[in-house]
């Protein structure tokens, strides 16, 4: 069935949003290699992809909740405090998570979850108080200055402009952070990179400003969102000749990269399921971003019970002697686990859309 308006949900957004978390769970399962791991320190992986595409959809979702709302709404203070709640909640469940990987004493402050509630809370401010254009020049001096302080700034024992893994300012900035760093001194979800990782919420606003904009043609939207892509995506592959993509750093370069290259993917599923109608395997992704937050904090909860030891076994652990056993190869050996990771993970969610029960922050 064919559609026009995108004044019923669109189905895209929540396909994208589910196709996600199952990416980033799959990149999250023991095992992985190869393109399902982060990029050692320069160039994008596929499990690179995964992380700013979930921002970029947060921001998404802003415009579309925020297109009503300005600084003179009359409902703002309880808005406010929405927003404010949730950005402290994620936050919150960030440090919870954070604590199946490490000691209470060593408490990472910084994390994924943690990252998402700040750019978050700092997108609905620019939504509410900043006109599309203003936002949009946020954005890019963000991305200037934030080039331009790595290129001129040197951290202490290193030339400005170094941008070695683990050897430059961004990095050095990470050792004033308290408790446990993801890297031993520096951190991935560090305190400079969040400025960029602001950015990519902000791509994600102006692609909810397309297709609010786009609202009753939605063929010309997808094209519009193609293109605002392409042009993204190829002004970061210019800029990553002076600036290279290094995710752990959430580069200028990387930010407008991935932001193409989700608002072309995007593009493409509007076209499949909200133009065409398509549903073909579509179900899996909307289950799994129906609950999509739940989902990420469940699986970190897998994780770690299939990792826990009883009488010196684990599951996972007697999985990997049968399968050398077996003689399976290491590639088969972690396919076969990361598929069955990504079926026990989807059984809760599965569980909890059954019965239209939905956890929203």
């Amino acid at each position: 069935m064919k559609s026009n308006t995108t004044s019923a949900r669109l189905l895209s957004l929540d396909v994208f949003r589910g196709l996600t978390i199952i990416a980033m769970i799959v990149v999250n399962s023991p095992n992985t290699y190869g393109e399902l791991s982060h990029a050692h320190w320069v160039g994008i992986n596929f499990a690179d992809l995964v992380f700013p595409f979930f921002i970029l959809i947060v921001g998404v979702a802003i415009s579309l909740g925020f297109k009503n709302i300005d600084s003179s709404s009359p409902q703002l203070p309880s808005i406010l405090k929405k927003v404010w709640r949730r950005g402290f909640t994620l936050i919150g469940l960030g440090l919870i998570v954070n604590l199946f990987y490490t000691h209470f004493e060593q408490i990472r402050l910084l994390g994924v979850l943690q990252r998402i509630g700040i750019v978050y809370l700092v997108c609905c401010y620019l939504a509410i108080y900043c006109k599309p254009k203003t936002v949009v020049k946020v954005g890019m001096s963000i991305l200037l200055l934030y080039w331009i302080f790595i290129l001129l700034v040197p951290a202490p024992g290193l030339p400005s402009g170094h941008l070695a893994r683990g050897e430059n300012i961004i990095n050095w900035f990470d050792q004033f952070v308290p408790g446990m760093l993801w890297r031993g001194t520096w951190d991935p979800e560090g305190l400079l990179s969040t400025f960029p990782a602001i950015v990519t919420g902000i791509m994600g606003m102006l692609i909810g400003q397309i297709i609010v904009k786009g609202k009753n043609d939605l063929p010309t939207t997808v094209m519009n969102l193609f293109v605002f892509g392409f042009v993204t995506f190829s002004l970061g592959c210019i800029w990553s000749l002076g600036f290279p993509f290094i995710k752990q750093a959430w580069t200028s370069s990387f930010v407008l990269a991935t932001g193409g290259m989700a608002a072309m993917i995007l593009a493409c599923m509007m076209w499949y399921t909200d133009v065409k109608g398509f549903r073909s395997g579509t179900q899996i992704a909307t289950i799994f971003g129906a609950n999509a937050i739940t989902a990420y904090i469940l699986h970190v909860i897998i994780e770690k019970l299939l990792d826990w030891e009883v009488a010196g076994v684990s599951i996972h652990n007697s999985y990997t002697v049968l399968m050398t056993n077996m003689g399976a190869s290491d590639f088969i050996s972690a396919t076969l686990w990361v598929i069955l990771f990504l079926c026990v993970c989807f059984i809760p969610v599965y569980a909890l859309y059954r019965k239209q029960i939905f956890i929203k922050i």
